[in-house]
């Protein structure tokens, strides 16, 4: 991606602070430009860009402030909103035997969390975040309200809910994997991706989740996760320090991972 000194980079957007495409909110998390964001195509059907949008208030609640830790949504709640994540992370989690949680997905900044409550009527997981967050709420019983055609609402969010899908799929068949080596040299190069995908800083990021989530997630024990790291750190592929990664060698990652 191409960006001037001082000017807007190649896609309109304004330069961000320390070193990252997308800038960041006071809370320090890296956050996403309303034109990488996934909900943006609805976004520009409701003429939220537009100052003179006549939308009732409410339909579309705007990067609202989630806490660390704090829950958006829990497993069989009723389904009522997409979120759109735009700054900050989460993580999506299911209940295990004995009290325990298994985490099922990671979510970063422009990505959609709940769109698989849509054909249940209830949402599937518990999503809460890692870090102090901003959300967009999209309240879907209130679509109505807008006064702009269901038809291509609806098609809006059949595209955006088919391209969701599709990349969940992608995702889990880049993860699934033989070895340690394998599952997180994947995900790290996904997160990678991911970000900069989103007009974000993918080669220096910051591991929000930790090493337990890692590995519930990956199906390693955290111990695992930490030794594949620094193996990975002593070789040259990555550095870490603390939560920061920094990303040295893609094309290794990818390599291991048989991406």
């Amino acid at each position: 991606m191409e960006k001037g000194k001082n000017g807007p980079d190649s896609r309109g957007r304004p330069p961000a602070p320390n070193g990252t495409a997308g800038g960041a909110d006071k809370e320090g998390a890296c956050g996403v430009q309303c034109a990488d964001c996934t909900l943006d195509a609805i976004c520009k059907l409701l003429d939220y860009a537009n100052g003179g949008s006549a939308v009732p208030d409410g339909v579309l609640l705007r990067e609202r402030p989630v806490a660390r830790g704090e829950t958006i949504f829990r497993i069989e709640d009723p389904f009522r909103s997409i979120f759109a994540v735009k700054s900050g992370s989460f993580k999506t989690l299911i209940p295990e035997a004995g009290g325990r949680e298994q985490v099922v997905g990671f979510y970063l900044p422009g990505e959609l969390l709940g769109a698989e409550g849509v054909t249940g009527g209830a949402y599937p997981c518990t999503a809460r975040a890692l870090e102090s967050s901003r959300i967009c709420e999209l309240r879907m019983e209130r679509l109505p309200e807008t006064g702009r055609p269901l038809e291509a609402l609806q098609q809006g969010l059949i595209e955006i809910l088919g391209r969701e899908v599709a990349f969940g799929h992608a995702l889990m068949a880049s993860l699934i994997r033989q070895s340690a080596e394998q599952r997180i040299a994947a995900f790290i190069l996904n997160l990678s991706r991911r970000l900069e995908r989103r007009g974000l800083a993918g080669r220096v990021f910051v591991l929000t989740m930790s090493r337990a989530d890692m590995g519930s997630y990956l199906g390693l024990a955290s111990e695992t996760v930490s030794r594949v790291l620094a193996r990975f750190q002593k070789a040259g592929v990555l550095t870490l320090q603390k939560k920061q990664v920094q990303v040295h060698a893609p094309e290794r990652l990818a390599d291991i991972a048989n991406l």
